[in-house]
């Protein structure tokens, strides 16, 4: 597997006024991505050495500062399904999202006191069990609609800068009818790499990255192994790592693989809150539920979300994640408003 870029070197001349915050001479890299070979991320290393804003202590107690408390008694604050009502195992519960754009399960991760709890703080068995909550969830849609084909996903906004209106940590589960566009288009490229190299991507691009500087280190044994890595073209965001299943396309998964992937969560949870990072966006991409194909395997996307915006932000793990515009005005009504003016 060859990983492909375009070094481009910068050269400046700075006034002496601002040579301790610039380089004169530094090179930035095109990452092309290895499979979707339309795609390419910019890697300026320069601009890590620029830190013009530090969060001081007090915004970040108002970022870990609740408004709202939706999760905190689900049971009298939150929705039920007509057909699930809510789901519970230990602290997780699953329930129907309030303001869905498709079928979409909130999944309560911590305990009811436990709303403003760090990234690093959540427990490998508290994400573990909100993972089987969440697979509950799909069973037993795909139980009643057993002919209805779904694309099922897990994402996560976390704390007010990466799109989550709620702090209490928890997830979304997505029961989609398509697949999000950039998983489409994944599937149609690895299904091609399968075709014409004989094994499937994902594998063939975790050996190539095996034990390389871009490798972070695996969970687990055989079949239900899990990869970490540093991507070689980032698709989602900085500080973004991608995990790999080594053997299963599709949701549902084993019980131990979901473990694995709650173990290695929470050693990346820890590392990002060791660098400085306390805001996230992820999301875990399966095929069709409850099939199977030899070119794809399911993975996740993490990344980090800068805190200098202490409010909402209007991007989280659909818009970066997916590749796919969230909008809550139709096209009509833009158009009603403005075509007064013409």
């Amino acid at each position: 597997m060859h990983l492909r870029k375009i070094t481009i070197p910068i050269r400046l001349q700075l006034p002496d006024t601002i040579k301790s915050i610039g380089k004169e001479e530094y090179k930035t890299e095109l990452r092309i991505h290895p499979l979707l070979t339309w795609f390419w991320a910019a890697i300026s290393t320069a601009r890590a050495e620029y830190k013009p804003y530090i969060v001081p202590e007090g915004l970040l107690k108002e970022l870990f500062t609740p408004r709202v408390h939706y999760f905190s008694n689900p049971s009298e604050f939150a929705p039920s399904d007509p057909l699930y009502n809510q789901l519970r195992i230990n602290d997780a519960v699953c329930f129907p999202n309030l303001w869905q754009w498709t079928k979409m399960a909130v999944c309560r991760i911590t305990g009811d006191t436990e709303e403003s709890v760090l990234l690093k703080d959540i427990k490998i068995n508290q994400f573990y069990d909100a993972f089987r909550c969440a697979q509950q969830f799909f069973q037993i849609h795909h139980n009643n609609t057993p002919n209805d084909a779904f694309f099922p996903t897990i994402n996560m906004n976390f704390l007010r800068p990466s799109a989550a209106s709620v702090l209490h940590p928890h997830f979304q589960s997505l029961i989609l009818p398509l697949a999000p566009p950039l998983l489409a288009l994944i599937l149609q490229e690895s299904k091609n790499y399968y075709e014409t190299n004989h094994q499937d991507f994902f594998n063939a691009y975790a050996e190539h990255e095996r034990n390389g500087p871009r490798w972070i280190g695996e969970v687990g044994h055989n079949e239900d192994r899990i990869f970490w890595i540093s991507p070689w073209a980032p698709l989602a965001g900085s500080d973004e790592v991608l995990f790999i299943s080594n053997s299963f396309s599709a949701f549902p998964l084993p019980d131990q693989v979901w473990r694995n992937i709650a173990e290695g969560l929470h050693k990346i949870f820890v590392g990002y809150h060791e660098m400085g990072i306390y805001s996230i966006n992820l999301v875990i991409f399966s095929d069709v539920y409850n099939s199977t194909n030899e070119y794809f395997r399911i993975f996740g996307m993490i990344w980090s979300r800068p805190l200098k915006n202490l409010d909402i932000s209007d991007r989280g793990f659909a818009e970066l994640g997916y590749k796919m515009t969230l909008t809550f005005r139709s096209p009509e009504m833009v158009a009603a408003d403005l075509r007064k003016y013409w």
